[in-house]
């Protein structure tokens, strides 16, 4: 399994907003799938209050975002439904579909940081292989990045996404924190299965069979919003993971040598 200098934690300094991606996963091992009060399914998330109070900056335009009828996380996007190409210099193409009904704050967060080219000439700085790989820093240190309303923003956590391989999900310094950064599980369904039989999160029976033939990181379950999934492109995900990679100064082997540098994300509509 992976140690716990390889977690999604990241920590951000008051005044600066900066954001340090490194830090420990036991945190995330004691957590369980459904944490949020979504849990009853009266809700399917607890944000919508919280986004009426948000603004978002005026130098971002948000676009228009069509959600799926249905949340099936590894389903076919619907024709019509909004999903965003990431074209990486070198490796080829990812498309994306996303959760807005289950997570409305992440996905146009994201999706109108992408319609507005911010993530446009930006790097994977982060890269594990058998585990995941992170950007959503315009600095390309690990240490920058924000959302589209200038302020950290609310986990959204629910029973039904999971961070599977290929899920695309929102990195954080804990609960509540979510900015720009955001990291793709590459994790295949060895490495998941091994993470399962430590028995570090409650899971259903449903969920781990997920898990065992999805592949993915079941200890990072309720700890980050998942609020995207790919429909196209794992083989690049897995070249990109499978790059060199040297230390990145903190004493983690997660550099890449060469920069991995997301040339454009496009949003669309799925046909």
């Amino acid at each position: 399994m992976i140690a716990s200098e390889q977690s999604l934690k990241i920590e951000r300094k008051s005044k600066m907003r900066k954001i340090i991606a490194a830090a420990c996963l036991m945190a995330a091992m004691t957590l369980c799938v459904g944490c949020s009060s979504a849990k009853d399914g009266s809700k399917d998330t607890t944000k919508a209050t919280t986004e009426t109070k948000m603004k978002v900056q005026s130098k971002y335009k948000v676009p228009k975002i069509t959600a799926a009828k249905k949340t099936d996380q590894l389903a076919d996007a619907q024709k019509g439904e909004t999903i965003v190409t990431m074209k990486v210099k070198g490796y080829g193409e990812m498309q994306f579909k996303f959760f807005m009904k289950k997570a409305p704050l992440a996905v146009k967060n994201f999706v109108t940081l992408a319609s507005n080219g911010y993530f446009d000439g930006q790097i994977f700085h982060r890269v594990i292989n058998d585990f995941m790989i992170q950007s959503g820093d315009p600095t390309g240190t690990g240490t920058g990045g924000e959302s589209i309303w200038g302020e950290d923003f609310d986990n959204e956590v629910c029973e039904e996404l999971l961070p599977l391989r290929g899920s695309l999900c929102m990195a954080n310094s804990g609960a509540d924190t979510n900015g720009s950064q955001f990291f793709i599980v590459q994790a295949k369904a060895d490495t998941a299965k091994k993470g399962l039989e430590e028995g570090n999160v409650e899971l259903t029976k449903k969920q781990q069979a997920l898990f065992l033939d999805q592949g993915g990181y079941p200890s990072l379950t309720g700890s980050y919003t998942v609020f995207g999934q790919m429909i196209n492109g794992y083989d690049v995900l897995d070249k990109i993971s499978g790059c060199k990679t040297q230390d990145n100064g903190s004493g983690e082997v997660s550099q890449p040598v060469k920069k991995v540098v997301i040339e454009k994300m496009t949003v669309s509509n799925a046909e």
